[in-house]
């Protein structure tokens, strides 16, 4: 490397197009800056003319390999974001990024693929973004089918119960004479109560249409209807102080 190919790198590179380097181009470019501020020690003079020179290549090198390195991530940048959003492979000239700059390149794009999906998708494609929420996940699937199996064979379910998740998201308000009467400052209004949960439980959507998965001494906010059948069945209890 010397000045005068950084040089017509640096001219190439101020157009929009990609072009190949050397996979040690930025070895080379490191190289060649220490050989300058190896001369310019052992000179030893800086008023001397030759170590301004030297000084001055030095200088315009560092702001050479800046300006390249930019320009690069630039395109790198606005190429990710064109893919993200285009149904095309992308473009030939990928292939002339060299591997740290390949990283960048997946890196920005699955961080936009991500925002898009979280920020956008909701706006336009919502029935796919509640759809996808309401497929029960295998893990859940398979806890709900060995609870149940494990009280099938006759477990003591006065104190170690766990209701299924079809259960819990089917229960409807029990007559209050059969809760104890603790509506109070704790519980945010007629609609929802504050309960501390006594066993775990498999994840299940509530009234509010939100999913819960609750643990043993979890203190949490839940519709009453839904608090009032686990107090029911003696796995959660009302609690009127926070």
């Amino acid at each position: 490397m010397d000045r005068t190919e950084l040089k017509d790198i640096l001219r190439s590179e101020s157009s929009s197009s990609l072009r190949s380097l050397s996979s040690d181009f930025y070895e080379s470019v490191a190289k060649y800056i220490r050989e300058l501020e190896d001369e310019i020690r052992l000179i030893n003079n800086p008023r001397s003319v030759e170590s301004r020179m030297l000084e001055d290549e030095l200088q315009s090198a560092i702001t050479d390999i800046e300006v390249i390195f930019l320009r690069r991530i630039k395109k790198i940048t606005t190429r990710a974001t064109s893919n993200a959003f285009s149904k095309k492979s992308p473009s030939q000239d990928m292939d002339k990024l060299l591997p740290a700059e390949r990283k960048i390149y997946d890196s920005v794009l699955s961080a936009i693929n991500s925002a898009r999906g979280e920020l956008l998708e909701p706006i336009l494609n919502p029935e796919t973004i509640v759809a996808s929420k309401t497929v029960p996940c295998r893990e859940s699937t398979s806890m709900e089918v060995a609870l149940h199996q494990h009280d099938q064979r006759g477990n003591d379910l006065t104190t170690s119960y766990v209701p299924e998740r079809a259960e819990l998201e089917s229960m409807q308000e029990v007559p209050r004479e059969n809760i104890p009467e603790v509506i109070g400052k704790s519980n945010i209004n007629e609609e929802f109560v504050v309960v501390r949960i006594l066993n775990d439980l498999p994840t299940f959507k509530a009234l509010d249409n939100r999913d819960y998965t609750l643990s043993a001494e979890d203190v949490v906010v839940l519709p009453t209807p839904n608090a009032q059948g686990l107090v029911k069945r003696n796995v959660a209890h009302i609690i009127t102080k926070l």
